[in-house]
Parts: structure tokens; C-alpha cells; sequence
């Protein structure tokens, strides 16, 4: 679904803060599709009372269709959470137990976060249906507790828990032609073609597409779309958690859970502004051909990456050799006798040109920096370009 720009919109937005123990940052940005349809939540602390006022909340949600769900979404999804009998159930319960989670009390936790999604979709049909909206979105939330951070997944937004020694936990996407999903949807009267349902929708869990959730005989965990979602539940290990990345399916397209985490891991090293290593996986992301809105938050623990001088050292250095190389090399091109002042230049034609040099087209494999960089001299010298 949707249509695409002539050239992809890069400008940013960005938030941070920190809480409890953590450090966290979101990047979102448009991309090559016409419009934004993502929305997001980043709130360190869930509520005023305890034990919500220790407990932070993070989603990504990536809507199609249009944004109103998604937005719908950010707005109501905590309010959805803990309005549940299950969660006022486990507040009280906490209460009488020193705000440890037992594992019944995680198991009604889970429940809770099940008949919060269930019941956020049915505010979202009141509310979509004013207005004939047809929007659908992803949804990917993570409620992280001192002792444990548990999950929730909708559709094929994902989140990656990244831990030392290489242990790295991914959500599963919800896909129309993975068997169970697929047998969901055959029951409910619809069909798999190119791996959409009834050829159309990518994702067969996601909340609103209340046209795909229309028959009367049918529970909503029954329909061709369902609003259900999986939850996963893992304990916090003080010293082997790194950080956790939840993120739309822009992302994921083009990076691997694994390589997803060595990226950040190695972003981490070199620089400690979380907002500048979201924006590097979007960057990166951009530069591997994505073709869709991209939305990161990377939420950090104690025990995530620190700034290794060394390295930071070398990227100084490499960076410095690029920058000069880029400089030389756009010179050389603004210094020919047909350029003028409405002149423009492409930028992949200047990194064509700057790298055919072996030594520099081997020297790292941070492409996506070689285009940032050959972009900010373009702006700092007043140089148009794609």
C-alpha cells in the first residue's frame, strides 16, 4: 500500500530521555512513501501510582491505510492497559506483595495486555467508523518493570532484546502465509494470493482494517485480521542486558535482527547520543533500500555499550579522510567551465567519483556515513542537490 516520493524526505524527528535505570531515543522518518503513517510512545514511567510510576512504556506503531489508527493507537494504548480488570487486579495484588512479579501474576499480566488490545480495537471501530476511516496499523510495545520486560506484538513491527555473548531475542512477524495465520484466515472465509490477504493486506494481526473484521459470527481473534496480540515475557539480567530496539518493518526489510544489533552495538562505541544512533539506523537502513516510513526507539540498560576510545578514534580519522576526499572531490566538479549557479549535483554521482579510489572504496563499510557526509558539505557550500 501507498505511493511513493520522486526522492525520499530524511529530515528526522527526535526525542529522548531517561528513567529507572534507563536511557532512550526514537528516530522517525518519512522516507520514500507520500505520507507519515507512523506514531510512537516513549514514557518512562506508566503512571502517577506505583507500581506504574516505576514501570516504562515504549511502542512503535506503523500504520497503513492512512495514519489515523496508528495515532489512535499512541494516544489510548497505556489508558487501554491499565483500565483492564487484570491489570487493577494486578495492581492490588502488588501491592500486598512488595511489587515483586510472581509468574501468576506475569501470567495475569499477559491476560491483561491481551484484553487491552482487544478492547482498544473496539474504541478504535467507534471512533474509525465516524469518519469511514479504513487505516490499520502494527503495533510493537514493550513494558519494561525492574524485573522484567515483556512484550507485545501486533503484525510485523518487531522488537530485538540484544544481550551480551551474542544472545539475541526477536518478536515473531505476523504474516498472512505463515500456516497459522493462514488457516485463521481460510476458516474466516478469506484466501492467501501473493502472500496478502485476499491479495491485498500485508499483515494478518494489526488494529483497525475493520473491513477485514466484519463478519457478525465471528469473535475478533476470529476474523480475517485479528487484534490479538503475542506476548513474551523475559526477565532482566543486570549484567548481560544491552539494550532493547523496537521498530517498524522499514527497517527490518532491509536488516537482519542479528546484524540490526551488531549495528547499534557498534554505533554505541563511537558515540553516546542515542538520538544520533537511531538516526544511523535510519540513515543506514535509507542507504540499504528501504522504501518505507522508519521508525526506531533503543532503550538502553546498564550494561549496554560504552565509548571505546579507540574506536572513536579510528571513525574520527576515517571520517576526516572521507570528508576531505568528498570536498576535493565535489571542488573539482563546481571548478568545471559549464557550472553555474542553478547547477545541481547527484549525490551518488560525487561518491561514484570520490571512491573509485581502492583504498578509500575498502576502507569501511559505513556507506551510509559516506552519503551524510557528502551531503552536509553539499549544504555547507550552498550546492543543490537530489
Amino acid at each position: 500500500m501507498g505511493a511513493f516520493l520522486d526522492k525520499p524526505r530524511t529530515v528526522k524527528t527526535n526525542t529522548c530521555g531517561e528513567g529507572h535505570g534507563l536511557r532512550s531515543a526514537l528516530g522517525s522518518m518519512q522516507g520514500w512513501r507520500v505520507d507519515m503513517e507512523d506514531a510512537h510512545v516513549l514514557e518512562f514511567s506508566m503512571g502517577n501510582c506505583e507500581p506504574y510510576n516505576q514501570w516504562s512504556f515504549f511502542a512503535v506503531f506503523d500504520g497503513h491505510a492512512g495514519n489515523v489508527a496508528a495515532k489512535l493507537g499512541s494516544m489510548h494504548i497505556v489508558e487501554a492497559l491499565v483500565n483492564t480488570e487484570q491489570f487493577k487486579l494486578l495492581r492490588e495484588k502488588l501491592s500486598q506483595n512488595n511489587n515483586v512479579l510472581t509468574e501468576e501474576l506475569l501470567e495475569l499480566m499477559k491476560q491483561g495486555i491481551v484484553d487491552g488490545f482487544l478492547q482498544l480495537d473496539e474504541k478504535m471501530r467507534e471512533e474509525l467508523d465516524k469518519g469511514r476511516d479504513r487505516s490499520g496499523t502494527t503495533a510493537v510495545c514493550a513494558i519494561v518493570t525492574p524485573s522484567h520486560v515483556v512484550i507485545a506484538n501486533l503484525g510485523d513491527s518487531r522488537a530485538v532484546f540484544c544481550r551480551k555473548e551474542g544472545h539475541v531475542f526477536g518478536t515473531h512477524d505476523h504474516k498472512p502465509n505463515l500456516e497459522k495465520e493462514k488457516e485463521r484466515i481460510v476458516r474466516a472465509g478469506g484466501s492467501v494470493m501473493i502472500q496478502r490477504i485476499n491479495g491485498s493486506l500485508a499483515v494478518s494481526r494489526a488494529f483497525g482494517d475493520f473491513e477485514y473484521k466484519s463478519s457478525l459470527e465471528l469473535k475478533p481473534v476470529q476474523q480475517l485480521v485479528s487484534p490479538e496480540p503475542d506476548v513474551y515475557i523475559l526477565p532482566r539480567n543486570v549484567e548481560n542486558d544491552e539494550f532493547l530496539l523496537l521498530a517498524c518493518d522499514g527497517v527490518y526489510d532491509v536488516m537482519e535482527n542479528e546484524e540490526l544489533c551488531d549495528f547499534v552495538r557498534n554505533r554505541l562505541r563511537v558515540q553516546d547520543n542515542l538520538e544520533s544512533v537511531c538516526n544511523d539506523v535510519l540513515d543506514a537502513c535509507l542507504w540499504k533500500g528501504s522504501r518505507d516510513n522508519m521508525t526506531a526507539i533503543v532503550v538502553c540498560f546498564s550494561a549496554s555499550p560504552k565509548i571505546n576510545e579507540v574506536d572513536k578514534a579510528e571513525e574520527d580519522e576515517w571520517k576526516s579522510k572521507v570528508r576531505t576526499l568528498l570536498t576535493e572531490t565535489v571542488e573539482e566538479e563546481i571548478s568545471r567551465d559549464d557550472w553555474t549557479d542553478d547547477s545541481e549535483l547527484r549525490v551518488e554521482s560525487i561518491l561514484k567519483l570520490a571512491f573509485v579510489h581502492e583504498d578509500f572504496a575498502q576502507i569501511s563499510p559505513r556507506d551510509y556515513l559516506k552519503k551524510r557526509l557528502a551531503e552536509e558539505i553539499l549544504d555547507e557550500k550552498q550546492i543543490k542537490h537530489d
